[in-house]
């Protein structure tokens, strides 16, 4: 059933307003999506090398999503070293399924095109 485009637009609105804006970057969204994945959580060294981001890049994006409280940050200690495993708690999972959906939406308008 081809889908109305005002509908489509509406949609594309409405839940981009859902979407915090500033957890919406690419960092963030793959962050929140690898630790979905990993319900154990992910070492900080796990995560650079995985993304491949400099220090001050990753620390910058994990202090927001600690700040807002879409992750939790676990002190460890492994091999006489402090550190953290960092875990999505459910907020997280929430969000990060919100703009899924919305990427979803966004397809619609590709679909349009393509008719």
């Amino acid at each position: 059933m081809k889908k109305d485009p005002k509908n489509i637009i509406r949609d594309i609105v409405e839940s981009s307003k859902r979407i915090k804006p500033k957890t919406f970057n690419l960092t963030r969204c793959t962050l929140l999506a690898l630790m979905v994945y990993n319900k154990d959580g992910l070492q900080y060294r796990e995560l650079k090398k995985i993304l491949d981001i400099s220090d001050g890049k990753l620390k910058s994006n994990l202090d927001y999503l600690l700040d807002v409280g879409y992750i939790r940050a676990i002190p460890i200690r492994l091999d006489k070293r402090d550190m953290h495993i960092y875990i999505i708690k459910d907020s997280g999972t929430k969000e990060l399924i919100k703009i899924i959906r919305w990427v979803e939406i966004l397809k619609d308008v590709e679909d349009l095109k393509n008719d």
